[in-house]
């Protein structure tokens, strides 16, 4: 299935009223989402922050894009963003200089593998007078990877050159795809190591992860029969939350505006959702049993009970 950029260097480009520039390869240009530069410019990548599905969803494909966990001065965006966050697991009266942040915090496992939790959040008071945790490791959607990336590449290469470039040939159709599985792969770690983490620090902590919609539409639809409680109003301890395309906005120059989905929220318990993660496979007896090869090169037929006539 087909994609579209839809960020170039955070500039959406569905619309025509300003012309989109190309950016130089390996020079330092501001990001449009952090105090400082693009990344992927500097690496001599294409400066996508984003492509959009046929379905119209947006898929993030650059880690800094929702909220970058990189060090200095909060932008209005990241503190945007966190604070809608903030009020979404909080409370919606939590006010924005009510909210305490740290970024990447080491946190280490008990083979000394270190690992950075993107944002550690709390109140001022440390304390939450609402449901859920008190404080919660907080974890941003990193880029999402897609399939086919040298044709979106050979794409934008294209328009570059172009002299008669325009945002509507930037947006054409390109044969590629997003691949929310390897991004799901990466975050099972996540969940699993950071989460444990913080409900050993202490009982009133708990993890928060914040996604784009296609993976949270992905996400749900793999544990869709694990029945997870709704601890929304109750004592929480692992939150999924949702971004989406605030389509209700008027399309303006610039980025895409993101806000916190209502209707893609999850607030259950962390155990829970582990165990659920764990009991995803189904008994597989044909994988376990048929034409085996011997490591001298015999083919051996091995019965689904597990016995091999003629075996001592």
């Amino acid at each position: 299935m087909p994609v579209v950029v839809a960020e170039y260097l955070g500039q959406r480009t569905d619309i025509d009223e300003v012309q989109i520039q190309p950016v130089e390869e390996g020079t330092q240009v501001q990001c449009p989402f952090m105090a400082g530069y693009c990344s992927k410019v500097k690496k001599k990548l294409k400066p996508v922050c984003s492509v959009r599905k046929t379905d119209g969803t947006v898929w993030i494909t650059c880690q800094h894009r929702l909220c970058a966990t990189i060090n200095g001065p909060l932008t209005d965006y990241q503190s945007g963003v966190l604070h809608d966050i903030a009020r979404t697991v909080f409370h919606t009266s939590v006010r924005a200089e009510e909210v305490c942040v740290r970024r990447e915090v080491r946190m280490t496992v008990n083979d000394g593998t270190d690992y950075n939790a993107d944002y550690i959040m709390t109140l001022t008071s440390g304390r939450s007078p609402y449901s859920g945790p008190d404080r919660f490791v907080l974890e941003m959607q990193g880029g999402g990877e897609t399939s086919q990336t040298g044709r979106i590449t050979a794409h934008i290469a294209s328009w570059e050159k172009d002299p008669l470039r325009t945002n509507e040939l930037l947006r054409q159709p390109v044969a590629a795809g997003t691949i929310e599985t390897n991004a799901w792969r990466r975050q099972q770690e996540q969940f699993i190591v950071k989460g444990n983490i913080s409900m050993k620090t202490w009982k009133g902590y708990g993890i928060v992860f914040c996604v784009g919609a296609p993976l949270f539409d992905y996400l749900k639809n793999k544990l869709v029969e694990a029945n997870l409680p709704d601890l929304r109003t109750y004592n929480w301890t692992l939150a999924l939350i949702g971004f989406s395309e605030a389509t209700d906005e008027e399309k303006r120059p610039g980025l895409v505006p993101y806000k916190v989905d209502p209707n893609r929220l999850l607030f259950t318990n962390y155990q829970t959702f582990v165990q659920a993660l764990i009991n995803q496979g189904e008994p597989s007896p044909d994988a376990f049993s048929g034409t085996f090869m011997t490591l001298d090169g015999r083919e051996v037929e091995i019965p689904r009970d597990g016995i091999v006539e003629g075996r001592i």
